[in-house]
């Protein structure tokens, strides 16, 4: 279940006892806020399984199972798990970055990602077949004290910024992550021939 600790250690505990896939279970019967979202939180180096997230209802059929099983039904039991990519038929890749700001290793990324951005982008074969978007990540803090929610957070603790470096407080992180998001927009749909994505790169 979702709880105190990160996905990442989820997993690594399920890891470390031998578990071929993780299945976290969400403890909030419907998402306000859209589907959440399993990330890396900078620390999931080296983990080896796969793992998802299944709806709160679903993980109910899980547990009743298991509270009812017998012992032989735990021993013929066999869990199928598959993980399917959307497609579409237009030929196209929609590539998703997620991030922070604050992340020196997403940074370097992105920097080495320009120049394979530039070459998508100026072969006339694969122009417009890859479709990049930077996201950000943020989490939600309901139990956080009001003078954390003022320094971390906006919206009463509704978007709090992940790893906070320890410079900058959290509401500076979240807003350069919206000053990325808004020039990458900008720079992207603009139609001014003296503006474009380059000029995203060069300020990253």
């Amino acid at each position: 279940m979702r709880g105190e600790c990160s996905f990442v250690q989820k997993v690594r505990n399920m890891e470390n006892i031998g578990v071929a896939v993780g299945i976290i279970v969400n403890n909030q019967e419907k998402q306000k806020d859209g589907r959440p979202v399993m990330f890396d939180d900078g620390t999931g180096g080296g983990i080896r399984i796969p793992s998802m997230m299944v709806s709160k209802a679903d993980g109910m059929i899980l547990f009743n199972w298991l509270k009812n099983a017998s012992k032989a039904d735990y021993q013929s039991i066999v869990v199928m798990a598959e993980f399917v990519a959307n497609q579409n038929n237009d030929n196209k890749v929609d590539a998703e970055f997620w991030y922070s700001s604050t992340s020196s290793r997403a940074l370097d990324f992105i920097e080495d990602w320009e120049q394979f951005h530039k070459v998508l982008n100026e072969d006339p074969q694969l122009l417009n077949r890859v479709e990049f978007d930077p996201r950000f990540i943020f989490w939600k803090c309901d139990d956080c004290e009001a003078s954390y929610e003022e320094k971390e957070c906006f919206a009463g603790g509704k978007y709090c910024a992940i790893d906070n470096d320890p410079v900058m407080a959290g509401r500076d992180v979240i807003l350069e992550d919206l000053r990325q998001k808004c020039l990458f927009k900008l720079t992207k749909e603009s139609t001014d021939p003296l503006i474009s994505i380059k000029q995203w790169f060069m300020y990253i």
